[in-house]
């Protein structure tokens, strides 16, 4: 479609605004004598940020876009639970890939609930978020690798926006190209 691209560079804009600014405020809200709770703040933020940002994208497009905007946050509740408590456990490292490793799945549960009334293959949503937050990681590597460390912190983050927000906006396309019956006539 004519259009597809211009969603799809909304979203990755949104995506790496989002995380490029919401990462680094919360972080540096989150402090910086605890590295678990300072990445979780910034966690949080990021997402909370990407989500509000990815809503001006979805809002014309997807009946009830308004919920996307709280899956940031909800997820970032869970994610944080799920991070302090493997923390307590399994140490401060294991705990925080363990969080992270369950960030993007987690997240994508909670956007999926508002595309499976628009879109009829909204189950592939969960997969293109847990995607995403995994081809994330080499991006913010690639950064801090040609960057270094100096630079590393706030260009991460947006890396982090850009590699996220090109994988979930490429199944976002081809998933609002699916439309549910009543989603297109309604």
């Amino acid at each position: 479609r004519s259009n597809d691209w211009l969603v799809w560079l909304g979203w990755v804009l949104a995506s790496t605004i989002g995380w490029a600014v919401g990462g680094p405020a919360g972080v540096a809200a989150g402090g910086s004598g605890d590295i678990i709770v300072a990445g979780y703040a910034g966690v949080a933020a990021g997402g909370t940020l990407a989500g509000v940002l990815q809503w001006l994208v979805l809002r014309r497009r997807v009946a009830g876009a308004g919920r996307w905007m709280a899956a940031g946050p909800f997820g970032a509740l869970i994610g944080g639970v799920v991070i302090f408590g493997s923390a307590a456990v399994v140490g401060a490292d294991a705990g925080w890939v363990v969080g992270t490793a369950l960030f993007g799945p987690l997240v994508g549960v909670l956007q999926w609930l508002v595309l499976r009334r628009r879109v009829t293959r909204a189950g592939w949503w969960v997969a293109a978020s847990a995607a995403g937050w995994v081809a994330a990681g080499p991006g913010v590597g690639l950064v801090a690798a040609v960057m270094g460390a100096a630079l590393t912190a706030n260009a991460g983050w947006a890396a982090l926006g850009i590699m996220y927000g090109a994988v979930t906006g490429c199944a976002l396309v081809w998933l609002l190209r699916q439309p549910r019956p009543a989603a297109a006539t309604g």
